[in-house]
């Protein structure tokens, strides 16, 4: 049975709905009505509180977009990168960013008083960090300390990949621009629902690539052993505007996040690994793994990762998201 749910029609006129766009909501979004659903007047409103309820942001959804293309010719280290980004990270932060409006003053009378002008809007800069457990092996630090190397060797300052790849390094190495050395994420700010079309915002960050790997972890103290967590700290630019929200959209409902019901998973070490047996059938084909499967697109330099987490590819964007420049790299979806 189709079942659906539609609002109070005691606290209709509390939410806003239709086209909102122009408070900063996509089309159809149902946004609270402030004029409507005040609590703090003269007296409680029972019948607004829909309008009045809190915005419940939860944890942050990074998706990695594109991944350095000088690895093209290693796509294990492009898939380990994405998964530590997706999968693996305790904690990413340095994200989040605002905005600011600078003035100049002016004096105004003979009071000490001075008059405010607007001069320029600013938006504040991010400086992406995460923390990650160690694995053995120590996989976590090597792949941060080979993308560094691969940048600019500290013995060398030069790059370590015409050594690694011989004497075809000439054709296998792409231009050393932006796209050559460095990651673009997308940020997703899911409402509680989940739903694609419900999330709060998005933005992009780009040019991203460690600036700090931390220490190795030698230490030398009688009776006493650690585990290790890695601390990455990156640079990057942000991008958010109303098509990074579009995106934000596009990419949501590709994940299909809101389809996974843990409540079928199966029990012990086998697990949820099984997406066929966890995932409803019709969004499990052509899945391995459910989060982990990642398939890199190896013929141009710098595209976006072919698949995202669950398999779906990012060539299914429509309409006004084709070819739009994501990443500042010059690369297109579509």
């Amino acid at each position: 049975m189709d079942v659906k749910f539609k609002q109070s029609q005691f606290m209709s006129d509390a939410i806003l709905k239709g086209d909102n766009s122009q408070l900063g909501g996509m089309d159809g979004a149902m946004i609270a009505n402030l004029t409507q659903s005040g609590q703090l007047g003269m007296g409680v409103r029972f019948t607004k509180l829909d309008g009045a309820t809190p915005a419940v942001f939860n944890p942050t959804v990074c998706i990695v977009l594109n991944t350095p293309s000088m690895w093209d010719k290693y796509p294990k280290l492009q898939e380990m990168l994405r998964a530590i980004i997706e999968t693996h990270a305790k904690s990413i932060s340095g994200i989040d960013f605002s905005y600011s409006l600078d003035v100049d003053e002016t004096p105004v009378g003979h009071d000490g008083q001075n008059l405010s002008v607007p001069k320029r809007t600013t938006r504040s800069g991010v400086n992406p960090s995460i923390t990650v457990p160690e694995y053995p092996g120590m996989p976590v630090y090597n792949l941060f300390k080979q993308w560094i190397f691969d940048i600019q060797n500290p013995d060398t300052n030069a790059s370590t990949l015409p050594a690694q790849l011989g004497d075809n390094s000439d054709a296998d190495i792409p231009g050393w621009f932006v796209s050559a050395y460095s990651m673009s994420m997308i940020c997703i700010q899911y409402d509680p629902s989940g739903l694609p079309d419900r999330i709060y915002d998005a933005c992009i960050i780009t040019n991203m690539f460690p600036k700090e790997i931390g220490e190795i972890g030698f230490e030398r103290q009688i009776g006493n052993t650690k585990t290790m967590e890695r601390s990455i700290n990156f640079t990057g630019l942000v991008q958010h505007n109303e098509m990074t929200k579009a995106l934000g959209i596009s990419v949501a409902k590709m994940l299909n996040m809101h389809k996974v019901n843990y409540n079928f998973a199966l029990p012990g070490l086998a697990g949820s690994a099984d997406a066929q047996k966890v995932l409803d059938p019709q969004y499990a084909q052509g899945i391995e793994r459910a989060g982990t499967k990642s398939e890199i697109n190896d013929k141009n330099s710098g595209d976006l990762a072919k698949f995202g987490p669950y398999g779906t590819s990012y060539s299914d964007l429509k309409g006004s998201d084709k070819g739009v420049d994501l990443t500042g790299h010059n690369t297109t979806i579509g």
